[in-house]
């Protein structure tokens, strides 16, 4: 290690000194920021909550005539509301909280790469409703199969309110496996894993997927398996990811 590299990393020590409690204020500081932009977000995709309505009905049941739906409680549609907006809110406050998220794990960065963070907000935004659209083209197949299951004399009717949850259930999840390249690339920069390291992990990764699959998604072998799949996928960019990320690391650091 060069003495200029040295000096560096004497430099981002001193600079990025922070106590335990220092972190607790500046993660309550972030967390507050982050739902008062949720808030809003919030507040502002309630009153387009009906259109939500009609384009799970008109696009996720394009083939039913009756559909299967109804509110199974007293108090399900204004929940059924909430929950939409708050999903909306969330999409529409990502920016925001990506960028508070990556604000708190600023300190820990060289001063080169603080001025990444924008790129890296507007990326895990991207990232994230990508993901979230990548869902939408899935969940009109998971919902013509479960429709299937419908036998003779007995109805298949589901309540809205957990068909809703399970519809935000895969949005979130897309979502967040979508941000797997960008979560390798920043473990390769730190030099936490190897392009190596994630080719000869490639058979036990698949298994942490598909297990992984089984946590976030419904309780059903078709979700889960169709979660598992651009995880996988995800994973093979990675690794071409992590080695364009160590050359350039390796480029800048002689």
């Amino acid at each position: 290690m060069t003495a200029e590299s040295n000096n560096s990393e004497k430099s981002r020590k001193s600079e990025n000194v922070m106590s335990f409690w220092d972190h607790l204020e500046e993660l309550r500081s972030r967390l507050i920021k982050s739902l008062l932009f949720l808030t809003c977000g919030l507040c502002v995709a309630y009153f387009f909550v009906p259109y939500a309505q009609d384009f799970i009905l008109s696009e996720f049941f394009p083939s039913t005539e009756d559909k299967p739906l109804a509110f199974l409680k007293p108090t399900e549609g204004f929940i059924v509301k909430l929950k939409l907006s708050l999903m909306g809110g969330l999409i529409l406050s990502s920016p925001a909280i990506f960028y508070n998220f990556w604000r708190f794990v600023a300190p820990g960065l060289y001063p080169k790469e603080k001025r990444f963070i924008i790129p890296i907000v507007i990326t895990s935004t991207f990232s994230f409703l990508i993901g979230a659209g990548f869902s939408l083209l899935i969940l009109p197949h998971a919902t013509n199969f479960f429709l299937s299951f419908s036998m003779g004399i007995i109805d298949n009717t589901w309540s809205f309110g957990s068909y809703v949850d399970f519809v935000i259930r895969i949005m979130l999840a897309f979502g967040l496996v979508f941000e797997l390249p960008l979560v390798i690339y920043f473990l390769v920069r730190l030099g936490i894993v190897t392009p190596e390291f994630l080719r000869s992990k490639r058979r036990y990764a698949i298994i942490i997927f598909l297990i992984l699959s089984a946590v976030i998604s419904p309780p059903d072998i078709f979700t889960m398996v169709v979660l598992a799949i651009p995880l996988t996928v995800l994973y093979e960019l990675s690794i071409l990811i992590a080695v364009i990320a160590r050359k350039k690391y390796q480029a800048e650091n002689p």
